[in-house]
């Protein structure tokens, strides 16, 4: 797999691989299942896809981990918010600034 965990202030994900079956069944790239803390990605996609998916599932791990109502903190404070917690996000697993070059590199 791609990474095998990410961390979020006090919290892990584990990173496993989305089949292409079940991919195909959900009608998805990638998933995030909050009872179990677990994203799950489809391994073989395009790079700029594979890296969109995985910061997109990241965003649902935040967002379910997190005390914020987004809907009340308006655009201002959504952005603010968003940047703030992708910053930790970056900080606490390096691996992930790895993959992320690796998805961009030309």
């Amino acid at each position: 797999m791609i990474l095998k965990e990410i961390k979020y202030r006090n919290y892990k994900a584990k990173v496993v691989k989305l089949t292409r079956k079940q991919a195909s069944s959900g009608n998805m790239y990638g998933c995030y299942y909050p009872g179990t803390q677990i994203i799950a990605i489809q391994e073989k996609l395009p790079r700029l896809t594979l890296l969109d998916t995985m910061l997109h599932e990241i965003g649902h791990f935040i967002a379910d981990k997190s005390s914020i109502r987004l809907k009340n903190l308006g655009e201002e404070g959504t952005v603010n918010f968003v940047a703030s917690e992708f910053t930790k996000v970056f900080l606490q697993n390096p691996k992930l600034i790895s993959f992320i070059k690796k998805c961009t590199r030309k």
